[in-house]
């Protein structure tokens, strides 16, 4: 395994601890910056370009966290007591993986090896991206922790099998995801609009079984009928990207989509889905600083993140 390089944060996720991956304890739930994934070299189109779009996201995050939950003892209306409820778990912050704006494999690597290293140690990984490429190599690292069911929070299905000759970017999530042998099942929640796919990938998606559940399908059959599309008895990794929420929660965005959710929604589908499925990992991508005037979609992205923690934390 390679020995993944991280630097230590402006300020840790909501000022918990600075630890190296190798000190992580059983059952801690651990925050992980990854800003570069698979770059698109080449292509002079400003779209493509991580450096200016989404690598400054992890620590965007880690300030809208700080800012808007000034203290973890605090009282949280989302989580109905503090943070880390009695504090049988800990929250530590690993910092920031060392990547390359232009070397995708040596990214992906490091992503791979940062997360292996965590679930060796009994840690729950926190990943905050960074494009929608970030998660590939994050799954991967689940190897050895099936049978994984995925479910993705996304305005796009990502079944695009490569864009511009690039088989692991950002469109081609979930039809990565689909290739790893250990996972077993990927529900899709949250598409709406004209996004990336093709007919080709949807019936793609579908043949290999995916399930795909636009937005307003998700209000008609309710909380409860995601969780049941979701197999018991397996490990849970959910996947955000940021454009699921509606452009009114979240517009610094690649792809600003409306009709997506409501926070309120969102934070409760992944606090009842978490209380009902073993949840072993998370990551949310996509958030694009430059695009932030107010920072309130990094408060949203902070704030999701926090209700995930909080629901871990209630978690035997």
């Amino acid at each position: 395994m390679n020995n993944p390089t991280f630097e230590q944060p402006k300020r840790t996720f909501l000022d918990q601890e600075f630890v190296r991956a190798a000190d992580v304890k059983m059952g801690d739930i651990v925050i992980v910056g990854a800003g570069h994934g698979s770059p698109y070299l080449g292509l002079g189109d400003v779209k493509y370009d991580t450096e200016t779009l989404s690598a400054g996201a992890p620590e965007a995050i880690r300030s809208g966290a700080n800012e808007s939950s000034s203290n973890i003892d605090h009282y949280d209306f989302d989580l109905g007591g503090p943070l880390l409820a009695d504090n049988r778990k800990r929250l530590v912050d690993c910092g920031n993986l060392v990547l390359s704006k232009t070397d995708g494999a040596d990214n992906r690597k490091d992503i791979h090896d940062a997360t292996s290293a965590i679930l060796s140690e009994g840690g729950t990984p926190i990943l905050l991206g960074g494009d929608d490429s970030v998660p590939i190599p994050f799954l991967e690292a689940y190897k050895d922790h099936g049978p994984v069911d995925v479910l993705q929070i996304d305005a796009h299905i990502d079944w695009r099998d490569a864009i511009d000759g690039e088989q692991k970017g950002y469109s081609s999530t979930m039809i990565r995801a689909s290739e790893n042998p250990f996972v077993r099942s990927i529900t899709q929640i949250g598409m709406r609009g004209v996004g990336s796919a093709r007919l080709a990938e949807v019936e793609k998606a579908q043949n290999w079984g995916a399930r795909l559940i636009p937005v307003r399908e998700v209000r008609n059959i309710g909380t409860q009928g995601v969780i049941d599309m979701i197999p018991e008895g397996g490990n849970l990794v959910i996947q955000i990207d940021c454009d699921a929420f509606d452009t009114s929660v979240c517009p610094a965005v690649n792809a600003p989509t409306p009709g997506g959710f409501q926070f309120e929604e969102l934070a409760e589908i992944l606090r009842s889905v978490i209380a009902a499925r073993k949840t072993v990992g998370f990551s949310i991508v996509e958030l694009v600083p430059s695009l932030d005037f107010n920072k309130a979609s990094a408060i949203a992205a902070a704030r999701i993140t926090c209700n995930v923690i909080g629901s871990l934390a209630k978690t035997k």
